[in-house]
C-alpha cells in the first residue's frame, strides 16, 4: 500500500516535471521559431529598374531630391514633392524658391551635390551625354541614383510617371495623374473624328535661321493628330531641323511656334523673306502655343493639347 502511494506521488511529480520541462522547451521553441519569423520579416533591400534600364536599390521614403530635369521637377511638384526638393539645374524655373540650390545639367558640381547630402537624384542621359556617369561616387555612398531618358512619345510619358510611382511609392497619385491623361487624349481623339478637311500644320520649335521642328514618332507630332490635324513633316522621323524650301513646298494651312526667347516670335515668322505666299501667313494662321505645355514632355502636355485645339479649330473646339 506504501508502495503504491509512493509510486502514486512519484508519478505526480513526473506528471508535473514534464509539463513544466514540456511548456519551457515548447516557449522556448516557439519564441526561437517567432525570433526567426521576425527574421524573415525583414524587408531586403527593393531592387527597381530605372527608365535607362539600370537596376537600382531603392529606400521607403526620400526626403532630400534633386531633379536635372524640368520634366521630372513638374511632376514632384504635382506629387506634393516641393519641400523635398534640395536642387534643380539652371534651366529650371518649376520653383520659385530661393533656398533650393541649382546645377549646370550638363556639367555638374559633384562636391558641392555631395554637401547636400541628397538621397535621390533624378536625372536624364542628358547629364551623362559623353562622359562616364557622373554620379558614381554618390551611387557608392547610398545615394539613389534614377535614370529617366527624355520621353518622346505620350506613351513614354505614361511610362515615366508610372516608373516614378513606384520609385516614391506614390502609385495611387501617379496612377491617377495617367489615367486624366489618357481621359484627355481619348476625348480629344473621339473628338477629331468628326473633322474632315484637316489642316495642315507647321509647327516650330526654334526660329530662323536655324529652325527645329517635328516629323512623326513624337509627342509633339502626337499631339497635332489627336486634335485633327496634320504635321506636314510626317515623312521625317523624330526631331530635326527643316530647309525653309521644304516649307514653302508644304504650304501649311496653320503656323505653330512655341519659341518664346525671341521678341514677336509670330511676326518674325510673318516677315521672313518669301513666306507670304504660305496659307498661314496669307490666312493670318500663325500663332503662338505656351511653351512649356509644349515642349516639357511630362502630363502638363494636356494642357498643349487643349490649346492647340482651339487655335487650330477655334469653331469646332468651341465651348
Amino acid at each position: 500500500m506504501k508502495l503504491i502511494k509512493r509510486r502514486g506521488f512519484m508519478n505526480r511529480w513526473l506528471t508535473i516535471f514534464l509539463t513544466i520541462f514540456l511548456m519551457t522547451t515548447v516557449s522556448g521553441c516557439t519564441q526561437n521559431i517567432e525570433e526567426h519569423a521576425k527574421a524573415k520579416v525583414v524587408p531586403e533591400e527593393i531592387v527597381l529598374i530605372d527608365r535607362a534600364g539600370n537596376k537600382i536599390n531603392i529606400k521607403n521614403e526620400y526626403n532630400k531630391i534633386i531633379s536635372f530635369a524640368p520634366s521630372l521637377s513638374e511632376i514632384l511638384l504635382d506629387l506634393g514633392y516641393e519641400d523635398k526638393i534640395i536642387a534643380i539645374t539652371t534651366v529650371d524655373s518649376t520653383f520659385n524658391n530661393e533656398n533650393i540650390q541649382v546645377f549646370d545639367m550638363m556639367n555638374p558640381d559633384i562636391e558641392s551635390i555631395m554637401a547636400l547630402e541628397p538621397d535621390l537624384i533624378l536625372t536624364t542621359e542628358l547629364t551623362s551625354s559623353g562622359q562616364s556617369n557622373p554620379f558614381a561616387e554618390l551611387e557608392k555612398s547610398g545615394v539613389t541614383i534614377a535614370t529617366i531618358p527624355t520621353a518622346t512619345t505620350i506613351n513614354g510619358i505614361y511610362e515615366d510617371l508610372d516608373f516614378i510611382g513606384k520609385l516614391l511609392n506614390e502609385e495611387t497619385k501617379t496612377t491617377a495623374i495617367i489615367n486624366n491623361m489618357k481621359n484627355v487624349v481619348d476625348y480629344y481623339k473621339q473628338k477629331s473624328m468628326g473633322i474632315e478637311d484637316k489642316k495642315t500644320v507647321y509647327f516650330e520649335i526654334s526660329p530662323a535661321p536655324y529652325m527645329f521642328s517635328t516629323g512623326r514618332d513624337t509627342y509633339l507630332n502626337e499631339m497635332i493628330e489627336i486634335v485633327g490635324a496634320e504635321n506636314i513633316f510626317t515623312d521625317q522621323v523624330g526631331w530635326f531641323s527643316p530647309t525653309s524650301e521644304m516649307i514653302l513646298t508644304d504650304n501649311p494651312d496653320v503656323i505653330l511656334t512655341n519659341v518664346d526667347y525671341v521678341e514677336n516670335p509670330v511676326e518674325e515668322i510673318k516677315s521672313r523673306n518669301g513666306w507670304d505666299v504660305i496659307n498661314a501667313v496669307k490666312n493670318n494662321e500663325v500663332f503662338y502655343i505656351d511653351n512649356n505645355a509644349t515642349s516639357i514632355p511630362n502630363h502638363n502636355i494636356v494642357k498643349g493639347i487643349k490649346d492647340m485645339a482651339k487655335i487650330i479649330y477655334p469653331e469646332y473646339y468651341k465651348e
